[in-house]
């Protein structure tokens, strides 16, 4: 049993907790959660126990820097060379989207879910999309589902060679570097002709997909072969640079019993050897098999994004075959009270969501992201190494503040 959230209601704490692929609300949990400290207090600081003694200074990260996309700080305690702590406040990048969805319709609170995380988006409306309809008691027509796991793929695709790019251009990889650019910018316009939007927002809604675009799937299957053979050639080749794989082999390893106790999901966890993939319990996927590699470091990280990034591929080809020709038609919605949860697994771990409902309005929302497990994984995975590993061990995990942050 995986803790992903406590919910504050009441004076009355009640645990979001996820088990074997379920995601539900345990009011009393017999398990004592190693990552309780953490999600308590995820708003206020994220990372190990501060190291004190002579020589020990405290480097003080951002909040704004070239190495990272997004405000944040990383308070670094070093004696000048190896890192014997990290703490991270996320609360730059706050914006209190939980508190904005309250009393808003669902409609109008989806499109503040695909705010949280521009490289998200998707996967944060559908995680909330599916809440609602389960409060609904709305169950999605097939053609649905499959334009939904398209788009989760397709999102998958190019956050997975954002990551790395990012790798290769830290290591001064320039040639690669320009060919995965190349690659992301093509994804981004795939999506555009499948969703008529780069980032896959506007698309989703409760009960159904604004799908309009089914004139493009033959030249959308093109664009995915070519970048699956295009990807797959750069990769090859990219193993072959022993400068790039030396800066990431061995760097920010993570155990899989540290990655079960801070709560980690997705491709970081999978690269410890664990095969956890909510994906794996969706029908739609049909025989689904998680992508798994043991040495938890930023090279087996990698290498589980990098034949994700396959793999989707061949999951989007294939559910494009199997779509209908159908128009999708909305459900009708009552008026109604109730609670539901909806999750999906994001490009870089589960995001989940907790709503409740009051008239049709939201009345209370809690929302999981990776991003905090993440931050925690890379602050005790850099203890012991130096600074000039600090963007391969961050960026090897996929996360952002946006996520985190909220």
């Amino acid at each position: 049993m995986r803790l992903l959230g406590i919910l504050n209601k009441n004076d009355t704490e009640e645990f979001l907790v996820e088990n074997e692929g379920k995601i539900f609300i345990d009011k009393s949990p017999n398990n004592k959660f190693d990552n309780y400290e953490l999600i308590k207090n995820r708003d206020k600081f994220i990372g190990n126990s501060e190291k004190k003694g002579k020589g020990v200074f405290n480097f003080r990260y951002g909040p704004v820097s070239a190495g990272v996309g997004q405000a944040g700080v990383f308070n670094i305690k070093t004696y000048g060379e190896r890192i014997l702590s990290v703490s991270i406040d996320p609360s730059y990048k706050k914006r209190n989207i939980e508190q904005l969805m309250i009393n808003k319709t669902p409609k109008d609170a989806l499109r503040l879910a695909e705010s949280v995380c521009g490289n998200f988006a998707f996967s944060h409306s559908l995680a909330f999309s599916r809440a609602i309809e389960n409060i609904y008691g709305l169950d999605t027509d097939e053609n649905t589902k499959r334009i939904r796991v398209i788009a989760l793929e397709l999102e998958r695709i190019y956050n997975h060679i954002y990551v790395i790019t990012r790798l290769s251009k830290g290591a001064a990889q320039n040639v690669l570097t320009s060919h995965l650019e190349w690659l992301f910018e093509e994804s981004l316009r795939t999506n555009k002709l499948f969703s008529s939007e780069r980032f896959l927002k506007n698309f989703n809604s409760i009960g159904a997909v604004n799908f309009s675009n089914s004139n493009n799937i033959d030249t959308i299957k093109e664009r995915i072969k070519i970048l699956e053979e295009k990807f797959g050639e750069l990769y090859q080749h990219s193993l072959k640079s022993w400068n790039f794989i030396d800066r990431i082999y061995k760097t920010a390893s993570l155990t899989s019993k540290q990655a079960i106790s801070i709560g980690l999901t997705g491709p970081s966890l999978r690269a410890t050897g664990i095969g956890d993939d909510l994906r794996k319990n969706e029908d739609i996927y049909e025989n689904f098999k998680a992508i798994i590699r043991t040495t938890g470091d930023a090279l087996a990280r990698m290498e589980v994004r990098a034949y994700e990034i396959l793999h989707s591929c061949d999951i989007i080809l294939t559910q494009l075959d199997k779509l209908q020709d159908e128009t999708l038609k909305h459900h009708k919605k009552e008026q109604k009270n109730g609670a539901g949860v909806g999750y999906c697994e994001s490009p870089s771990g589960i995001v989940a969501y907790y709503v409740e409902l009051k008239n049709n309005l939201v009345d209370y929302v809690y929302i999981s992201t990776p991003s905090v497990f993440g931050y925690k994984a890379f602050a005790d995975s850099f203890v012991g190494y130096i600074f000039t590993d600090f963007s391969f061990a961050l960026d090897s995990f996929g996360i952002n503040f946006a996520d985190c942050a909220r």
